[in-house]
């Protein structure tokens, strides 16, 4: 005999339905309520004393400052980049585990043949932090003092430009810069960008695309010239330097950005919540002058869907670059 009638046993699952839904709607907000309860791991593919470093430390102690956790840093550095993102994408999606990933890995994607992550589909973009402005500078006796020339120069004779190496940021600077302006230049790659800017100093090459801060110590004891900053707007920390695109090569936009990833499985609600203490960090004054000695411009208030937007418009972008001047790396 059946202890409930039909009817009361009806009743039953839709009361244990309707609390099962309670409890997950209760349980869902808790977790960013109560987030972060340990610290938080946040992965770098780059050695410490570099830009990705610089600016993982900056934004590191201030979101730790911020959240009451400490945030520490993991070192991973290997194949530009690509052995710290997939550390991290074999980690668990619980929003303890964040990457910090930059220009590099957004060429990556159509630079090597085969990766063990995927940029994509494997990650979450949390904010863009912030960018740092290449340049268009060139050796203390080339024959120019802005853009227009450098480019009429490049039309009358091989000039050559140089780059931390085959497929970085640098390299592709100046090949997109090639190809809107028209010119063919011959491209000199090093092992790293230090050997790169002596070089430069020293006149062994004509000029080349690296980072504003990398270079503007130099530019001020005249062993180089800083002919235009590579970002759409003047930089805040040598606003004095003209643009590409307001010298001769509208539209032209490269730089050396920073952004926030999480493993693609992490819940929504974490996912707003670092973007939420992301921007607010970025908006403290503590932050911007942190960027600030790091030449570095902070990102503005941007939302997860915006930064989704501008990696997949950035790898879209790169890989034109690289298919167009067939390089591949293995």
């Amino acid at each position: 005999m059946n202890r409930f009638p039909q009817t009361d046993r009806s009743v039953l699952r839709l009361a244990s339905l309707v609390a099962a839904l309670v409890v997950t709607a209760v349980a869902l907000p808790a977790s960013a309520q109560t987030y972060p309860s340990k610290p938080l791991r946040l992965i770098v593919g780059f050695p410490p004393g570099g830009g990705s470093d610089a600016f993982a430390r900056a934004l590191g102690q201030r979101l730790g400052d911020q959240m009451g956790q400490q945030v520490v840093i993991d070192n991973r550095p290997g194949a530009n980049g690509n052995i710290g993102a997939e550390v991290a994408a074999k980690q668990p999606a619980d929003g303890y585990n964040l990457l910090l990933i930059s220009t590099s890995q957004a060429i990556n994607v159509s630079l090597y043949a085969k990766l063990n992550y995927d940029l994509v589909k494997d990650f979450t973009p949390v904010a863009i932090i912030g960018s740092v402005p290449n340049t268009v500078v060139v050796k203390s006796d080339l024959p120019v003092s802005n853009v227009k020339e450098y480019i009429a120069l490049a039309k009358s004779k091989k000039i050559q430009f140089a780059s931390s190496g085959s497929g970085s940021p640098e390299h592709l600077a100046g090949e997109i810069f090639s190809s809107m302006a028209g010119i063919k230049m011959v491209h000199v790659p090093y092992k790293g960008s230090g050997q790169s800017v002596i070089d430069l100093a020293g006149g062994q090459v004509d000029s080349g695309f690296n980072t504003l801060p990398s270079v503007i110590n130099m530019a001020k004891q005249g062993k180089v010239k800083v002919l235009a900053v590579t970002t759409l707007k003047r930089s805040p920390t040598n606003p004095d330097l003209p643009t590409v695109h307001e010298s001769g090569l509208p539209n032209y936009a490269m730089s050396t950005w920073y952004a926030l990833v999480v493993p693609s499985a992490t819940p929504p609600e974490i996912v707003k919540k670092l973007n939420e203490e992301v921007n607010k960090a970025l908006a403290s004054t503590e932050m911007k002058a942190r960027l600030f000695t790091l030449g570095a411009d902070a990102a503005e208030s941007n939302t997860a869907a915006e930064a989704n937007a501008f990696l997949r418009s950035e790898i879209e972008k790169f890989r034109a670059t690289v298919q167009a001047i067939g390089l591949k790396n293995e």
